[in-house]
């Protein structure tokens, strides 16, 4: 276990993306930088991540976090929860049977979903261990895997976005998860609410519902009430603490009949902003509701993983806890034994490396569209080349064509095959392009390629084919015979 690590939580929910980096050292964990919200404005799943990706790749150059790990925290739509009670089994056994139970509990099958689940207690009669478990489709995890891998970055966990907030909210505030304590979790996304309720620290209900913002506090309530039927727990009529955004406490959304089980936990956005920030940022400016499940998927050790559940099984025995517990200490002194001056030097110069490599970039790209005008140059003297071995007829065509084209009219391609031309350029006006060419009659069939576009600089962008077809007048030579 590397105790001297930096960790990028993620979390994509309500369609913003959420960054937040920890740093884990010795004692508490601790903000490296500001976190960030950005909401990316886009229907497609293909755009949304595609600008994902650029803000992250900006983010991991900006602050040198490449090959740092990162934990994603899966948004509560893509997350299906169910409990169920299993007899006695193995531990080898365990994650078989409850693969069987998949195709049962969910509506998609087995094969497509990446799971795990936590031991939530015993039946009355002691016979049956009740088992929380979760999934989420194992496509969404591995796209999200193979985007962070780009920007440089390595997905080492993916943790249900209840945990997330769950390690967050205990995190800010330790005695949330004392035992047998219910606490609820009621965040807004803008366009919809969250709603994660937890006993003793540990979650058995996340969902999301689809609202309008001025709706949101009592979609929230709905969906705590909804847990609460099926509380594990039993316990009727205890208190609930509830954490929820300042602003609905105070003007009084969360009131009235049906509330009276509710205990405000006071205090709590001041808290986690002032944990949140980073050591010179502004608690002022944190968006503490945006960025908690970020946080709390970055700075989240223990609970369920769906990247790769089948290594990193959270129901460990006693003995193994205690030789969990025991190399962590050995580790501990391990690493306080090292000189610490040699690994604040060496991550220095890695971050020096990584800002050298990224001004390093545009040079890289003049390079490359340097070789691309090469390229293009190359062909130009191979066309002149096969002119001087008797082969005429290229530029022949090609001086019909420029003869004809109107003025200012730039061509930045030109292809031939027999006499069939397809050439792409730039014009003040493509549609003129047509009747000029098509005088004498030498170039027909003549058909634009692509639509025209209009370029920054007010000139159009064209391709047009067609073929060539020379009259005899063409065919004289310069000494006046002809071919």
């Amino acid at each position: 276990m590397n105790l001297f690590r930096t960790v990028v939580g993620i979390d994509p929910s309500g369609r913003r993306l959420a960054l937040s980096v920890v740093r884990f050292g010795v004692g508490r964990t601790s903000v490296l930088v500001p976190p960030v919200v950005l909401d990316l404005r886009a229907e497609r799943d293909q755009t949304w991540l595609a600008k994902a990706e650029s803000v992250l790749l900006d983010f991991v150059a900006r602050y040198g976090l490449s090959g740092s790990e990162a934990r994603l925290a899966i948004p509560a739509d893509k997350v299906f929860m169910a409990r169920i009670s299993l007899p006695p089994l193995r531990a080898k056994d365990l994650r078989a049977a409850i693969a069987l139970e998949l195709d049962r509990l969910f509506p998609f099958p087995a094969s497509s979903l990446s799971f795990n689940w936590i031991l939530s207690g015993e039946s009355a009669g002691g016979k049956n261990a009740q088992q929380i478990v979760m999934a989420a489709p194992s496509e969404y995890i591995e796209r999200w895997e193979e985007l962070v891998s780009r920007t440089g970055l390595r997905l080492a966990g993916a943790v249900p976005s209840g945990w997330a907030l769950s390690a967050a909210c205990r995190h800010v505030d330790d005695s949330l998860g004392k035992a047998g304590e219910t606490c609820a979790i009621l965040r807004d996304l803008e366009k919809a609410v969250e709603c994660t309720v937890m006993i003793s620290g540990e979650p058995f209900y996340s969902s999301l519902r689809l609202c309008p913002p001025e709706s949101a506090p009592a979609a929230g309530l709905a969906l705590l009430n909804e847990a609460l039927v099926d509380c594990p727990s039993g316990k009727e009529g205890a208190d609930i603490s509830v954490i929820a955004p300042s602003g609905w406490w105070t003007k009084g959304w969360i009131s009235g009949e049906g509330t009276e089980f509710i205990r405000k936990v006071d205090g709590f956005e001041s808290r986690a902003a002032r944990i949140m920030s980073a050591a010179a940022g502004s608690t002022d400016a944190v968006p503490v509701w945006e960025v908690l499940g970020a946080f709390g998927a970055a700075s989240s050790e223990r609970g369920p993983d769906l990247l790769a559940p089948e290594e990193k099984m959270t129901g460990a025995t006693n003995v193994s806890r205690t030789v969990t517990g025991a190399l962590a200490a050995a580790a501990l002194l391990l690493a306080l034994s090292w000189p610490a001056a040699i690994l604040f030097r060496t991550n220095e110069e890695v971050r020096r490396l990584d800002a050298e490599i990224s001004s390093l970039r545009p040079d890289v790209e003049r390079v490359e569209s340097s070789l691309a005008q090469l390229g293009g140059i190359e062909g130009r003297v191979h066309i002149l080349r096969e002119a001087s071995a008797g082969r005429e007829e290229p530029l022949r065509i090609l001086r019909q064509m420029t003869d004809r084209l109107p003025q200012g009219t730039w061509l930045t391609g030109i292809r031939l095959e027999d006499r069939k031309v397809e050439i792409d350029g730039l014009s003040p006006s493509a549609s003129e392009i047509f009747p000029l060419l098509s005088r004498e009659g030498q170039f027909r069939k003549m058909e634009f390629a692509s639509p025209i576009t209009r370029q920054p600089d007010n000139l159009e962008r064209f391709q047009i084919r067609a073929e060539f077809v020379p009259n005899p007048a063409s065919m004289t030579g310069d000494g006046g015979g002809t071919r």
